[in-house]
């Protein structure tokens, strides 16, 4: 079985012509997960999982993160992340003093995000699991060996889909040996991959591959933990990173499109740096793209930091970020 057909966001991406809109983005910064406990999920993502705690900032009833995310009179606290030999972190955040419906995302749901680690060895993680609130999602509860590599995906606390792929790391790797976590990417669950890949190729100039003929291998829906579906992909890096983007549609299972809002656990948030968010958020807004910041402008966070959250078509929220 071809490694490459495994059903991780790390797989090569397809270069595709991008618009000249490409230069709009400039890098990547943090998967965002909405959690509904801060001490749990960070339990999960430091503890089991191995990474290393970042910036952090307490409560706050902070006016611009309110405004940002349209979350009036709510407090919000963040805990990040690295993630060894990713240029994109993890970033949980927490919400309170506000109504929040905790979402129940499963893999095959449109709107659904996840995060691919690379690691050396599973047993580590496997053997913590436990008494953590995640759970192992592959079919049998047991990895899968897809050539050199072994696969087991997870769902963290709060419903995230984790995928583990172990192996050894690359000979031109800078992450130290002590570091079980060596790599990463994100990969998004959408409704439509061909009006999606369509959507982040004309609006944001990413260079989305072709969408993917549908593929029905179960040994590898059954890993994903969705045995009968099958599966279509497209993939692209992030301009300015070397980080994978990858959306994959599902069909022959049921499937709930998510409907999260910022303060809701459950959703997801992509943060993307990019040179000119003004000029992009007019952009978008003119094109029919939903704004969910309050005014419907970035907000100035700091000085020199400006920020917008806006919705894709499957409801992943994209933070788009400028810092001078």
């Amino acid at each position: 079985m071809r490694r490459l057909l495994v059903l991780s966001c790390l797989g090569a991406a397809l270069a595709a012509p991008a618009s000249a809109q490409t230069a709009d983005i400039t890098g990547v910064g943090n998967f965002s997960h909405i959690v509904a406990d801060m001490d749990r999920a960070l339990r999960f993502y430091r503890d089991v999982i191995g990474l290393e705690a970042a910036n952090s900032a307490p409560w706050s009833p902070n006016p611009a993160i309110m405004k940002l995310g349209n979350t009036p009179g709510a407090q919000s606290r963040f805990q990040a992340l690295r993630v060894p030999g990713s240029d994109m972190g993890v970033e949980l955040i927490e919400y309170k003093d506000i109504n929040r419906r905790v979402q129940t995302p499963t893999f095959v749901d449109p709107g659904a995000a996840n995060f691919a680690f690379r690691v050396r060895d599973l047993a580590p993680i496997l053997a913590k699991l436990p008494g953590t609130g995640a759970k192992v999602i592959t079919q049998g509860g047991k990895p899968t060996v897809l050539g050199n590599s072994q696969f087991i995906f997870l769902q963290d606390p709060d419903g995230f889909v984790v995928e583990l792929i172990a192996g050894p790391a690359p000979a031109d790797s800078k992450v130290p040996a002590t570091s079980n976590v060596y790599g990463g990417a994100f990969e998004l669950t959408v409704a439509d991959a061909e009006r999606s890949a369509a959507f982040y190729r004309e609006r944001l100039g990413m260079a989305m591959s072709p969408v993917g003929a549908w593929n029905d291998n179960q040994q590898m829906a059954s890993t994903a933990g969705a045995p009968g579906a099958h599966f279509r992909q497209s993939r692209a890096p992030i301009p300015g990173s070397s980080t994978v983007f990858t959306l994959i549609e599902f069909r022959n299972v049921p499937r709930t499109p998510l409907t999260g809002r910022v303060q809701d656990p459950g959703t997801p948030i992509l943060q993307i740096r990019v040179r000119d968010v003004d000029a992009l958020t007019k952009r978008l807004a003119a094109a029919g793209v939903p704004v969910i910041t309050e005014g419907g402008a970035p907000v100035e966070i700091r000085p020199g930091l400006k920020i917008v959250l806006v919705k894709d078509p499957d409801n992943l929220i994209l933070e788009f970020m400028q810092s001078n």
